[in-house]
């Protein structure tokens, strides 16, 4: 492990924020420059990230009450920029603001769990999961368990056939608070997928103590659950249902899958407004919540959801990935056959971005529901091993119930299915339920460096660079920008980010009330060739409560190549730029030509901090390439 002077580390991260780094030549092919020699040129430092090499899907989340820290872990692929050999890496915090790497930041130590000997359960990989701060018997006497899937084949796909005893559930424990692990002697838990089920995948578990199931299964005892991420081929994606009593977290029992959805199904049948099901399922959640007061709730109703990644379902050019993170609120009940039984109601994209696999742990310190999801690298892999690096973690988010009383019906009509439910009031309009994610208050408050750069209110047309009280523009990659937009008429309004003064390059975020959508343009984000630039966008249809079009509150947050977009507490959007120009780092507020809007509460909070004060920015490792013999002749993974 290697550690560095904290006044080192502090000068390095104050110098990196007041250096813009040099334009980049369009014209040099990245492929051709060094390894790691574009590091810190686009990485984020606010944000959890891997020390280097490849991350992907958040595992393992939780609060451990007898260390006070909270965990997290990732799919890991040290010293490579590609998937690959998954293991899981691991960092603590005491706030999630500031993060340490349990065992080092250098090459492979951040490792917490890899893969067994050859020809084992869990040789090919140790695949995403979750974690509780309990032992085997349920029991909260310091240890902590995790439950993860173990790979013995690969390639796995839900395109090609699924191959029997590729995966398998297991286990493991820490009895030091997470500093090593132990597998569990007698893995695999579960051995293997649903009898009867030509699956498309069956992986990622979830696994929760659920004292609102145990009520509605009318349990003696109480019992964990488990849900996985999975699909029937030919049929549909599924979420396979399991429990076992809280005395035995080895013994799990079936009872079936908790819903059916078509292949490619969307709720409501048009999935640019609400995603797509696509064709399996993959690190799914389950949950439930009580609505709260501060968020239009009475206090007391039960609220039960499905957080989940759909594989499959991309609708080009609206959605051109074949990833999709999804939410479903559900009305639980007990089936004849003892099982659990979801209803949806309502369904959506828990972002319409690239955030993805998100996954959710239950805060006991600060009593909320916390949220992670991994955003990947959208370089088309162009210049990646330049990079050194590819992936990071999304901001917390706290998911709650979100309700809005007083509103009037659109004009067509109540929604049958959407991402809401609509209930008619007395007085004719209606309550409107959803669930609310934002980014962790406290969380953004922490990062803060300091005071807020704030912007007059004022009706705009056309566009103007945010500056402070003196006149000097606003110029930085590191920022958090909130501000309310009403009144938009005429065309779309936003806000221009990484901007350069002649805008040669930006990137425009705007809210079209012609089209209902909010959108990330990146046709101008970067002169960067290869690097993926369509715009990404998602369905918002803003409420008019009382007669009048509520306004749009916008939460930017930007993080080198990080971009991430709120609104209202119910849109969440994120995505990535790379500008090749050292000066784009201007904002803008934008008004499409003819158009007009009105700005207030323009707030910019400059420099987010660094997240991990213990490692230096620069915390490259060398990359290698895996011989033929460690990847099959490349049929396991690629290698790089």
């Amino acid at each position: 492990m290697r550690l560095l002077p904290a006044f080192l580390l502090l000068a390095e991260a104050l110098l990196a924020r007041a250096a813009s780094p040099a334009n980049l030549d369009p014209t040099v092919d990245l492929d051709t420059l060094a390894d790691n020699s574009l590091f810190t040129r686009w990485r984020p430092r606010s944000h959890f990230s891997a020390p280097s090499g490849w991350l992907n899907d958040p595992s393992g989340a939780m609060y451990d009450p007898k260390t006070e820290l909270y965990h997290l872990f990732y799919q890991f692929h040290s010293n490579h920029v590609d998937w690959g050999n998954m293991s899981w890496g691991h960092a603590t915090s005491r706030d999630m603001i500031s993060w340490t790497d349990v065992s080092g930041w250098a090459d492979a130590e951040a490792t917490a769990l890899g893969v067994g000997p050859k020809g084992t359960y869990d040789a090919l990989g140790i695949f995403s999961g979750s974690a509780q701060p309990v032992n085997l018997k349920g029991e909260a006497d310091g240890t902590l368990s995790i439950f993860y899937t173990a790979i013995s084949y690969l390639p796995t796909n839900w395109i090609i056939p699924y191959i029997e005893s590729t995966e398998t559930q297991a286990m493991a424990t820490s009895k030091d608070g997470g500093k090593t692990w132990q597998k569990y002697e007698n893995n695999p838990v579960i051995r293997a997928p649903p009898p009867g089920w030509n699956v498309t995948g069956w992986r990622d578990p979830f696994f929760l103590p659920w004292p609102e199931m145990d009520k509605i299964l009318q349990k003696t005892e109480p019992h964990y659950y488990v849900i996985f991420g999975s699909g029937i081929r030919g049929v549909g994606p599924r979420i396979p249902f399991y429990s076992a009593p809280a005395s035995d977290l080895t013994n799990w029992t079936f009872h079936g899958a908790l819903f059916e959805v078509a292949r490619n199904e969307s709720w409501g049948g048009d999935a640019t407004k609400t995603g797509s099901f696509g064709f399996n399922f993959e690190v799914s959640g389950v949950f439930s919540l009580v609505e709260e007061k501060q968020h239009g709730g009475d206090g007391k109703t039960l609220h039960y959801y499905v957080t989940t990644g759909s594989e499959g379902g991309e609708i080009p050019p609206y959605h051109p990935s074949g990833h999709w993170a999804l939410w479903l609120e559900g009305e639980m009940s007990r089936r004849d056959n003892g099982s659990a039984q979801f209803d949806i109601v309502s369904s959506s994209a828990a972002d319409w971005g690239n955030l993805y696999a998100i996954t959710s742990f239950w805060d006991p310190k600060k009593k909320r529901r916390v949220a992670w999801g991994w955003t990947p690298e959208d370089m088309a892999n162009y210049g990646i091993k330049a990079q050194g690096f590819q992936g990071a973690m999304g901001l917390p988010r706290e998911l709650f119930v979100k309700k809005v009383h007083n509103v009037q019906a659109p004009a067509t009509g109540v929604p049958e299915k959407s991402g809401a439910t609509w209930k008619k009031d007395s007085k004719g309009t209606y309550t409107v339920t959803t669930l609310g994610a934002r980014p962790l208050p406290d969380v953004l408050e922490g990062l803060r460096t300091g005071h807020a750069i704030k912007v007059a209110d004022k009706k705009l047309t056309g566009q103007r660079f945010i500056a402070n009280d003196k006149g000097q523009k606003f110029t930085g990659d590191s920022f958090e920008l909130k501000a309310s937009i009403s009144n938009i008429k005429g065309g779309a309004a936003g806000f221009k980010i990484r901007a350069s003064p002649d805008l040669e390059e930006h990137t425009l975020i705007t809210f079209n009330p012609a089209t209902q959508t909010i959108s990330v343009n990146r046709d101008h984000s970067t002169l960067m060739p290869k690097f993926e630039t369509y715009a990404v966008q998602g369905h918002f249809a803003p409420y008019t409560i009382n007669g009048k079009t509520e306004a749009l509150d916008f939460h930017i947050i930007v993080d080198g190549s990080l971009v991430e977009v709120f609104v209202n507490d119910r849109f969440a959007i994120t995505t990535r730029v790379y500008p090749s120009r050292g000066d784009a780092l201007h904002i803008g507020q934008y008004v499409a030509k003819g158009g007009e809007a009105t700005f207030k509460n323009v707030k910019v909070y400059s420099g987010l901090k660094n997240a991990w004060p213990k490692r230096p920015l620069d915390s490259s490792s060398k990359l290698r390439t895996d011989t033929i013999e460690e990847t099959n002749n490349g049929t396991w993974w690629s290698g790089n």
